[in-house]
């Protein structure tokens, strides 16, 4: 019996888990591509054979895949999560639990857009400054954004 019941409690995070991480990123082939160049750049640079550029560029593309396939799942995320909140308030709307100023909830959420498109630059900065080669960073995020 207790059995039954440690799998009932774990299943739920278990299956969510299991489907947020169900395409990772590290299964692609442009990203196991990316790392071998990395590797293979980092070895012949470890030799003097060749500058450092080759493993730079294999390092920014994962970066950014990784932050295209990270950014893809939290707006897939995101997205849930306001769809369930836009039914449930018109549920209780339509029910008569609540009564909602359109007005307010318009300049509220206009003024927390324009906070997040603020920090949404500052982040970009960031990440830009992180990423030597902004190139190959932004064909890596286009990739991963892309992952499916």
């Amino acid at each position: 019996m207790s059995d039954v019941a440690n799998k009932s409690q774990g299943g739920l995070f278990t299956k969510a888990l299991a489907a947020f991480l169900a395409d990772p990123p590290w299964a692609a082939k442009s990203f196991l591509a990316a790392g071998a160049t990395t590797v293979a750049g980092v070895g012949a640079w470890l030799n003097d054979m060749m500058s450092p550029a080759l493993a730079r560029g294999g390092a920014c593309f994962i970066g950014g895949f990784l932050i295209g396939w990270a950014l893809r799942k939290t707006l897939m995320i995101g997205m849930l999560i306001a769809g369930s909140l836009l039914a449930l308030v018109a549920i209780l709307k339509t029910t008569g639990w609540i009564h909602v100023e359109w007005n307010l909830l318009e300049t509220d959420i206009t003024r927390s857009l324009a906070w997040l498109q603020g920090k949404a630059e500052s982040v970009k900065e960031v990440l830009t400054g992180y990423l030597p080669s902004a190139g190959a960073g932004g064909v890596g995020a286009f990739f991963g954004f892309r992952k499916k």
